[in-house]
């Protein structure tokens, strides 16, 4: 008999071999699902060297499970495409559930644009198109008011599936340029206004990039993308300093990367006045002219970033505000407690004063 969650802890191992002959004797183990919602299906789509006949497998001992996504909302699909699986394994999951073509992430990224961010071969981007638009014509207009569900994991489909892992629990996200709240401009710009030198600095604007600034080890579902507060640069945990530094523009002392680190416990380091320091500026132009190329973002994508960044800091403004007006509300209040508390008090000690001379009242007409 199996152990408990032997499954997913092959599928987490790659051991892709015995989880075959596990699976083709067991079929139901292919619904075990860990803490990430991840099936024995989505790990495997995270591997280009899983072989076939065990994406197959899967499939066939659960075919809902293509329709599942994980915690992060990523399908088997969307797992797939970033580990840029091969040609036959995309065969397999969108004949599977064609649907899936039309899936979003929660970045808003179909599968096609997926592709296209994780650079896969001409052929398989081919077959992503020519399969959303066989699928595309299909569709009703209630498809742009409202999308096609995409399952979750429940109670009842992994039973005695849930387990503790040793690494840290966070799910894996898919960031991409139109999700993540970032400013990708070679030359920034500098406020010549006495507005702009009255503002408090601002902290470093992030750099998204694919692999770790420092040791260049790709990111990936169990090498998590970290960013310096201090150069902005993507990093990754073995270069995150375990040190906290306090650094201008935030309240709390915040994580750097290590190469940040000395430099700013360096005795002769100087406050930093200007959010766009010379060192900002160094790693900037290193990062466009070795990682980006200028061809990498397109017109439409910088533009994409601008109102993206624009209607962002909206919202902060409109955060801002509403916490002033919610600060302002608790001040009321407070002061409302305190009056009625005066009351009160004012109430009871008239209520004993009145009662005191009620019982004089009644020992004189006793005498």
């Amino acid at each position: 008999m199996p152990k408990l969650n032997e499954a997913i802890r092959l599928a987490e191992a790659s051991n892709w071999p015995r989880l075959l002959d596990l699976i083709t004797a067991t079929p139901a183990l292919a619904k075990e699902c860990d803490d990430y919602g991840m099936l024995p299906l989505h790990w495997a789509s995270t591997d280009n060297n899983a072989p076939l006949v065990l994406l197959e497998r899967l499939v066939e001992a659960y075919p809902e499970g293509v329709q599942i996504a994980n915690k992060a909302q990523l399908l088997p699909l969307h797992i797939a495409i970033r580990a840029r699986v091969s040609l036959p394994v995309l065969h397999l999951l969108i004949r599977a559930y064609p649907e899936s073509i039309l899936m979003e992430t929660p970045s808003g990224s179909t599968p096609v644009a997926l592709a296209e961010q994780s650079h896969v071969v001409s052929d398989a981007l081919t077959f992503l198109r020519n399969a959303m638009e066989r699928q595309t014509p299909f569709e009703n207009a209630s498809w742009n008011n409202q999308k096609t569900v995409i399952l979750s994991p429940t109670a009842s489909s992994r039973p005695h599936s849930w387990h503790t892992l040793s690494r840290q629990a966070s799910a894996p996200a898919v960031l991409t340029p139109a999700a993540a709240p970032l400013e990708l401009s070679y030359e920034p710009s500098e406020g010549n206004s006495s507005d702009d030198n009255n503002k408090m600095a601002t902290p470093k604007r992030w750099m998204l990039m694919d692999e770790c600034f420092i040791c260049h080890v790709p990111f990936n579902m169990f090498k998590h993308r970290h960013h310096c507060r201090n150069c902005g640069m993507s990093i990754c945990s073995s270069h995150s300093a375990v040190k906290k530094m306090s650094l201008v523009g935030f309240s709390t002392p915040q994580r750097v990367c290590v190469s940040c680190v000395g430099d700013l416990e360096s005795p002769t380091a100087q406050p930093q006045r200007d959010p766009i320091s010379p060192i900002f500026r160094r790693r900037e132009a290193k990062l466009f002219s070795s990682l980006v190329s200028p061809t990498s973002f397109e017109k439409k994508d910088v533009q994409k970033l601008q109102r993206r960044v624009a209607a962002l800091a909206k919202q902060v403004d409109h955060l801002v505000e509403s916490n002033m007006g919610l600060h302002q509300q608790l001040l009321e209040q407070e002061e409302i407690k305190a009056e009625t508390m005066l009351l009160i008090t004012q109430v009871m000690t008239r209520v004993s004063v009145l009662e005191l001379q009620n019982e004089q009242r009644c020992d004189d007409f006793d005498l």
